[in-house]
């Protein structure tokens, strides 16, 4: 469906614009948490602490094509006045950082020998943990708006 500009908005609390949207405390959030969490795994990880890393990262692999398909499929099913779309107008830039980088640093790490030994593989699990961590508080910065947009235009 085309969105069609030239009819009239109906009256909205919650903008199209991005400026009531909380998306630089978002980033902001999301790439502190997530250097802390990777610096977290990178240690256990050098430690020998965590067994079974391939199926974590494979997981966070699947994890990351699964929520690409999930925002892609509500992109296009959602009108042009829509709540997601106004809230996906808003999030996007921060969901595709996440994504893409969840899934490029996923499938690095899968595909090489996940060995504490192996300076490659210490950055590649650590840019992994990095970036689903930043796609998961994406992840809720977007269901926030989301929440926050409907209660206000339920009113």
């Amino acid at each position: 469906m085309i969105c069609s500009y030239e009819r009239p908005r109906p009256e909205r609390k919650c903008p199209d614009s991005c400026t009531e949207c909380m998306r630089g405390i978002g980033i902001l959030v999301g790439i502190i948490s997530g250097l802390l969490f990777a610096a977290a795994v990178v240690l256990l990880f050098l430690n020998s602490l965590l067994t079974e890393i391939f199926t974590g990262v494979l997981s966070v692999l699947i994890t990351g094509i699964v929520v690409l398909l999930v925002v892609l499929i509500s992109a296009l099913a959602s009108g042009c006045e829509s709540v997601t779309k106004s809230c996906l107008r808003c999030y996007t830039g921060s969901l595709f950082f996440g994504i893409i980088g969840t899934i490029l640093s996923a499938f690095l790490a899968v595909s090489t020998e996940l060995a504490a030994e192996s300076v490659f593989a210490i950055v590649a699990v650590g840019l992994t943990a990095f970036f689903f961590v930043y796609l998961i508080i994406a992840i809720l910065f977007f269901v926030l708006c989301l929440t926050k947009c409907r209660r206000e235009t339920d009113i």
